[in-house]
């Protein structure tokens, strides 16, 4: 493969992240070149692995397929044992970013099962069906974003040997669950309309006394629900108290998950905690950002301010330093 061919592979794969995932972006781009471009590439394959299974549902199956024959030729040579030699998988055709994975994931050594991992959370996403407790929506968040900090590891840490290192490896996944379950604290609404889902388990919406209807009518965006200020902008929903209940004990389960990673951040190289840190701390500002806007997860998603993203980070720089060997 030429450089050229490769840069604009790292240039599509980048170009992706850039797009879509816009907070992650500007925490990750202050990381070394080839670092970054790592990161962006193997954003790139999570995306895609999602973005199909947002799109087509349980039809995205032979896409996943084709995804997986793609993982496996990358190290084995070989997509299936019935092919019965050496053929490149059609996944590696058309897709922009692969060559850029098929290179960061060779060079950082990222591992075979984390890869397969994302794709398995995928699958259960396409065959979706309605959580029924909270150890089902932890193992849903495991697979398909706590794969995610697993493929990150070894782009990001400073010594290798630490992948061996199951608490922190857990560590590295409870991050992923984390965001995970603040995604789909901000995007309740969103889930329900665009489609059809409920990621709340079903244990805890009886907990606190919200049935599915309860969602889908708070999701439905009508005039007489909401409240439009000066800038014509939706400022409140009448969101009840039990809901709100239910979300914030959501939300702690979220907080719980986040703080593990912290206990480990020496073990990632330098250049790469205080990315980490911004990643991690302004996406768990999103939770702030919905209580801000009266719990309204139904009819808008919240996002920080700038104010509040600038705050993070410069309370990040501040207190970095001690960390640092």
């Amino acid at each position: 493969m030429s450089d050229s061919k490769l840069a604009e592979s790292f240039e599509a794969a980048e170009a992706i992240m850039r797009e879509q995932a816009v907070s992650f972006y500007q925490a990750f781009r202050s990381l070394p070149p080839e670092r970054f471009r790592a990161v962006t590439a193997v954003y790139a394959f999570c995306r895609y692995a999602d973005d199909v299974v947002d799109e087509g549902g349980s039809s995205s199956l032979p896409l996943l397929d084709d995804l997986e024959r793609g993982v496996h030729h990358l190290y084995h040579g070989v997509t299936d044992a019935e092919d019965g030699g050496d053929s490149t998988p059609d996944i590696a055709s058309g897709k922009p970013w692969w060559d850029a994975f098929a290179f960061s994931t060779a060079a950082y050594h990222v591992r075979e099962a984390d890869l397969m991992m994302q794709i398995t959370g995928q699958r259960m996403d396409a065959h979706f069906h309605d959580l029924e407790n909270t150890q089902e929506l932890v193992e849903y968040a495991r697979l398909v974003a706590g794969s995610v900090g697993r493929v990150l590891v070894p782009i990001l840490v400073k010594d290798s040997t630490v992948i061996g290192n199951d608490e922190f490896m857990k560590a590295c996944e409870s991050l992923g669950v984390a965001m995970q379950i603040t995604n789909i604290l901000r995007d309740v609404g969103e889930d329900i309309r665009e489609r059809d889902r409920v990621y709340i388990p079903r244990s805890v919406m009886l907990e606190f006394g919200i049935s599915r209807a309860d969602l889908e009518a708070l999701s439905k965006p009508r005039k007489e629900e909401l409240r439009t200020d000066a800038e014509n902008t939706a400022t409140a929903l009448d969101v009840p108290q039990n809901f709100v209940r239910l979300w914030e004990h959501l939300a702690a389960l979220a907080d719980d998950c986040y703080r593990p990673y912290e206990h480990w951040i020496s073990a990632f190289d330098e250049s790469a905690r205080f990315p980490l840190l911004c990643a991690a701390k302004l996406y768990q500002a999103i939770e702030q950002a919905v209580r801000d806007h009266d719990y309204n997860c139904f009819t808008r998603r919240c996002y920080t301010d700038a104010t509040t993203r600038e705050t993070i980070v410069r309370d990040i720089l501040s207190a970095q330093r001690p960390v640092q060997d």
